[in-house]
């Protein structure tokens, strides 16, 4: 009688349950712990319906790297507007770095989606360079590297894989 159970043709995979249940928004848990460097695409506005049940108009940003798009939070939008302006169509081409880090959401523990600018549109320079060491002096001591900042995407970033 178990046979009759056991049908490992018609067994849903990992990709179904996405499918069924997944975002058509890029999240922290399509992320997970790796970090992206990407551009931005395109900016556009889309109204979405809220927790509470209301709509409400949001910034989507799509990017070039990744298929599914981003809804700007509130957050995110302070990063882009500090380092890029209020002027979204200035923020086509910027280069960021998206990454993951701890926060709360409705009192719970979670990880938060984020964004670094890492460069703005029309620059080319992937970092900024660091300024050549002098040579070492006979009994002088090596410096060391000054560290990076916390939670700067940095040059250890994984292309996306798509």
């Amino acid at each position: 009688m178990i046979e009759d159970f056991s049908d490992d043709l018609n067994t849903p995979t990992e990709a179904d349950l996405d499918a069924c249940y997944g975002s058509k928004f890029f999240s922290a848990t399509d992320l997970g712990d790796r970090k992206i460097r990407t551009k931005i695409a395109r900016v556009r506005m889309e109204e979405l319906r809220q927790q509470d049940g209301k709509a409400r108009k949001k910034f989507v940003l799509g990017f070039t790297t990744i298929d599914k798009e981003v809804v700007l939070n509130v957050t995110n939008k302070t990063t882009i507007v500090d380092a890029l302006g209020k002027t979204p169509a200035d923020w086509i081409g910027a280069e960021v770095g998206l990454l993951t880090e701890p926060t709360i959401m409705a009192g719970k523990p979670t990880r938060g989606l984020r964004l670094r600018v890492l460069n703005k549109p029309g620059d080319t320079s992937s970092a900024p360079k660091p300024a050549p060491k002098p040579a070492p002096q006979a009994g002088a001591k090596d410096e060391t590297p000054w560290p990076d900042q916390p939670g700067d995407p940095g040059p250890d970033f994984v292309e996306a894989a798509e």
